[in-house]
């Protein structure tokens, strides 16, 4: 969890922490309806509502780390990282079988999105390949799939996933207390852990003392580790690999 002894959060920037979050993408599956939903006859209502939250739950949490992640790459050379991102997801999410396939990869989910976004990429520069030798003017980019070239998008790519996790869990806890009326608590840890207020800053303005505070904002964080190891689930971390990938979050923040 990326907080240091007293919960506080290693990043300062509230906007980091917005107050929506995806949604769970694993038991969408075994709802998508089989073969091309955009096929009307194999469209139901389940299947479709099924395939728009999935498709939501991807955009939501990906499309930004796979943002930074083509910005450190040497797909930026094929176009805006923004465009290349969304023609990526519309392309593979219209397809239902494309999510299918991942559970039988094996692969952590962001793992397999960066791997279908350099598919993507190189499917891209081929094109443009072929579009010059049959005498179009369209620049042809050369994409460096080296391990080294690789590697370092990748980090930018995991400290913007950890960064859509941590935010996602924290989301989750707000709404938690918000709905047991006991949002002061999490106004404590937002001042203290996100925003990095001492508590006696704002102690006297909640009512209660420095100490109440810091209990406070223990709990909250308490609440926010345990929402994040449910995120991490949700992402197809196996139970034995939790507090590994914990400590991965905390150490790319």
């Amino acid at each position: 969890m990326p907080t240091d002894e007293e919960g506080r959060f290693s990043m300062a920037d509230r906007s980091a922490f917005p107050t929506t979050h995806a949604t769970f993408l694993e038991t969408l599956l075994v709802t998508l309806p089989e073969g091309n939903p955009r096929e009307p006859s194999q469209r139901g209502s389940t299947g479709d509502e099924a395939a728009e939250t999935a498709r939501r739950h991807v955009m939501e949490r990906y499309a930004e780390p796979l943002e930074v992640f083509v910005k450190g790459s040497s797909l930026a050379r094929l176009g805006e990282p923004k465009e290349l991102v969304n023609g990526f997801l519309a392309s593979r999410l219209s397809d239902a079988e494309y999510l299918r396939a991942w559970p039988r990869s094996g692969m952590r989910f962001r793992r397999w999105l960066m791997n279908g976004m350099l598919f993507y990429g190189q499917g891209i520069a081929r094109d443009r390949a072929r579009a010059q030798a049959r005498g179009s003017n369209t620049p042809v980019d050369t994409l460096d799939t080296r391990a080294g070239s690789v590697a370092a998008a990748e980090e930018h790519f995991e400290r913007a996933w950890a960064l859509a996790v941590v935010r996602e869990a924290t989301a989750r806890v707000e709404a938690e207390l918000a709905h047991e009326g006991r949002s002061d608590d999490f106004d404590i840890f937002r001042r203290h852990a996100i925003d990095g207020q001492p508590y006696a800053v704002f102690a006297a303005e909640v009512g209660r003392t420095a100490q109440q505070c810091a209990g406070a904002t223990r709990l909250v964080a308490q609440r926010v580790r345990a929402r994040l190891t449910e995120v991490l689930r949700e992402e197809g971390v196996p139970e034995a690999e939790l507090d590994d990938e914990i400590a991965r979050v905390r150490g790319v923040l």
